[in-house]
C-alpha cells in the first residue's frame, strides 16, 4: 500500500489565512476564521474525528511511554530511520494532510447503513471470508451519502460510529452511481476498549494497525495537542516476516541489521526542549507527542510521512478547509522541516504488548481461575441493558438460539447445564450494575447448540479499563471461569468479539454470570 509523498499544491479556499511562524509557540491554535453557519456548524463538528482519537487510555495508541526502556540496537534503528528520511526531498518528512491519509466521518445513530460492494482491485481469485454478507466486515456501514474518500491513490475512508461503538475503515474507496464498494478494509467493534487494531487480516494499513489510532486529527491541532501515538510510514520497513506489537502484519521488505519493522515504537528522546526548536508550531505538537507516546510504524511509502486527517469531509460540508488557518503561510511539505529524526530512541519489540498473568497499560488480563465467594445476586437477575448482539436479541438464562426472542436452549457448554446466564451472539455487549458487590464471576464458552462452531473472546470492561479476558475460547471447549474484582464500579459491560475465524457459530454463553459480596 505505497503512500506517495502529498503534492506542493494545497486546494484553494476562501478561508482567512492565520500567520504561523516557523518559530512561533506551540500554544493551541485558533480554528479558521471563515464564517460558519448554523446549517453548517453541526456537520464540522460531527463529522470530524474527535480530539485525541477514539480508542482508551491503555491501549497501544494512548500507552505512555515516556519511561519506557531502550531497545538494544536503538542507535542502529534510529540510524536507519534518520537516513531513509534523509534521503528523500530534503531530508523533509511528509505532513500527509492532503493526499495518502483518510477521511474520517464521525456518524450519528441515524446515519442510514448500506452494504459496501467488494471491488477487488488486487485480482484475487476468491472471496476472502468473513468480508462481505451477513456479519461480514463490509455489512451494513453507516457511510454518510456524501461522504469524500482522501485523495491518492489509497482512496481511504474511515467511518466511526459512538453511537454503536464501531469504527470501520476502507481502502481504495469508491462510490459509482450511488453504490460504494472498496477493495479492502475492515470492522472494529467495540472501539472504546478495543487494542486499536484489526484481526484476521483485516484493516486499511500493511500492518493491520487502525488509521484512526496514529492519525493527526484537525481537532487534535486545533486543541493544540496531540493526545495519542502518532503513525508513521517508512520508505523500507523491516521484512514482512517479522512485525513487532500493536502491528499484526507487514508489507515491509528491509533484511538489514538495522532494520525496523512494522509496529515499532520510536520515541522521542524525552529531555529535548521542544519549545526550543526551530519547527511550525505543528511540528512541535508531533514532536511533544512522540516524546510521550512515541511514533509507531504503520506502513511504507515513497518516503518518510506522518499522517494528518483528510479534510475532505470539512471541505464537502462547509468549504472551508481547515488545514489552510492551521498551517498558515507554510505548505504542508514543509511542515516537518527540521524535525530531530536522529534523536528518536527505538523502543523494545512487542513494548506494550498485555501478558497473560500480569499488567500492562493498566489492563488487568488475567484470567483467575476461582470464583471469591458464593454468588449473591445474578446478573440476569439485574437491570442490565443489552447494547448489542450479533444475531436476533440478548437471551436471559437461555442460549442465544436463532433469531427471534425466546427461541434459546437451556444453557449448555461441553454438555454442562446451567440455569442462569446470558445467551448471546458476537459481537455482543450487555452493560450490568455492579452495586455494592466485590467480585463479578461467570463460566464463559460456545453453547454446544452450536457443536465444535465458533470462536470468541469473553471480556470484562469498566469504562476504558479491561477486568478480565478469556483469551479464545472455541465450541467444543469445557466451561472457562472469569473473574473480574469489581469494587468502587458503578457498571460493567460484558463483552464478546470474535475469535478470529468469522462470526459463524458464536453462540456465547456467560453462564452462572453473577456478583459475590
Amino acid at each position: 500500500m505505497l503512500r506517495r509523498r502529498l503534492s506542493a499544491t494545497l486546494a484553494a479556499t476562501a478561508s482567512a489565512l492565520v500567520a504561523l511562524t516557523a518559530g512561533a509557540s506551540a500554544q493551541a491554535i485558533a480554528a479558521p476564521a471563515a464564517t460558519v453557519t448554523a446549517a453548517n456548524a453541526d456537520s464540522v463538528i460531527s463529522r470530524t474525528m474527535p480530539a485525541g482519537g477514539v480508542f482508551s487510555a491503555g491501549t497501544a495508541w494512548k500507552l505512555d511511554v515516556s519511561k519506557a526502556p531502550k531497545h538494544a540496537n536503538s542507535a542502529g534503528m534510529v540510524k536507519t530511520v534518520a537516513d531513509q528520511t534523509a534521503a528523500q526531498y530534503g531530508g523533509v518528512a511528509a505532513f500527509n494532510a492532503y493526499q495518502y491519509s483518510t477521511s474520517v466521518y464521525t456518524v450519528s445513530a441515524s446515519t442510514p447503513k448500506v452494504d459496501v460492494k467488494w471491488n477487488n482491485c488486487q485480482g484475487k481469485s476468491w472471496t476472502p471470508a468473513g468480508l462481505i454478507g451477513p456479519g461480514g466486515q463490509f455489512t451494513q456501514v453507516p457511510i454518510p451519502a456524501d461522504a469524500v474518500p482522501a485523495k491518492g491513490t489509497d482512496s481511504q475512508l474511515t467511518v466511526y460510529s459512538p453511537s454503536t461503538d464501531q469504527l470501520w475503515e476502507f481502502w481504495v474507496t469508491k462510490k459509482v452511481d450511488g453504490v460504494w464498494s472498496a477493495c479492502w478494509g475492515g470492522r472494529i467493534d467495540g472501539v472504546s476498549h478495543s487494542e486499536g487494531f484489526f484481526h484476521d487480516g483485516f484493516g486499511a494499513s500493511a500492518s493491520g494497525l487502525a488509521l484512526a489510532g496514529g492519525t493527526i486529527g484537525i481537532k487534535d491541532v486545533q486543541s493544540g495537542v496531540i493526545d495519542h501515538a502518532l503513525a508513521l510510514h517508512l520508505p523500507a520497513p523491516g521484512t514482512w516476516k517479522e512485525f513487532s506489537y500493536p502491528a499484526q502484519r507487514s508489507d515491509g521488505f528491509d533484511t538489514s541489521a538495522n532494520r525496523v519493522p512494522e509496529g515499532t515504537r520510536l520515541r522521542l528522546d524525552p529531555s529535548i526542549d521542544v519549545n526550543a526548536l526551530n519547527m511550525h508550531p505543528v511540528a512541535k505538537m508531533v514532536a511533544k507527542a512522540a516524546q510521550k507516546y512515541g511514533f509507531i510504524v504503520t506502513d511504507k511509502a515513497g518516503c518518510t510521512a506522518v499522517v494528518a486527517e483528510s479534510p475532505a469531509a470539512a471541505i464537502a460540508a462547509t468549504g472551508v478547509d481547515p488545514w489552510k488557518a492551521l498551517l498558515g503561510s507554510t505548505p504542508s511539505y514543509s511542515v516537518m522541516k527540521n524535525f530531530p529524526w536522529g534523536k528518536l530512541q527505538a523502543l523494545p519489540k512487542d513494548h506494550g504488548k498485555p501478558v497473560p498473568g500480569s499488567t500492562a497499560g493498566g489492563e488487568v488480563v488475567a484470567v483467575p481461575t476461582t470464583p471469591v465467594g458464593p454468588i449473591t445476586r445474578y446478573a440476569s437477575d439485574t437491570q442490565y441493558r443489552a447494547l448489542r448482539n450479533g444475531w436476533g436479541p440478548v437471551e436471559k438464562d437461555r442460549s442465544n438460539g436463532e433469531i427471534k426472542a425466546g427461541d434459546g436452549r437451556v444453557l449448555k457448554i461441553a454438555g454442562v447445564s446451567y440455569a442462569k446466564g446470558f445467551g448471546v451472539h458476537a459481537p455482543s455487549e450487555i452493560v450490568v450494575p455492579v452495586g455494592t458487590a466485590r467480585t463479578f464471576s461467570a463460566k464463559v464458552g460456545i453453547d454446544s447448540e452450536v457443536g465444535a462452531s465458533g470462536a470468541v473472546q469473553f471480556q470484562v470492561w469498566a469504562g476504558g479499563t479491561k477486568l478480565a479476558d478469556s483469551g479464545v475460547v472455541r465450541g467444543g471447549q469445557a466451561a472457562k471461569t472469569l473473574v473480574a474484582d469489581v469494587r468502587g464500579r458503578t457498571e460493567i459491560r460484558l463483552v464478546v468479539t470474535d475469535g478470529g475465524n468469522g462470526t459463524a457459530g458464536d453462540h456465547a454463553d456467560w453462564a452462572d454470570a453473577g456478583f459475590s459480596s
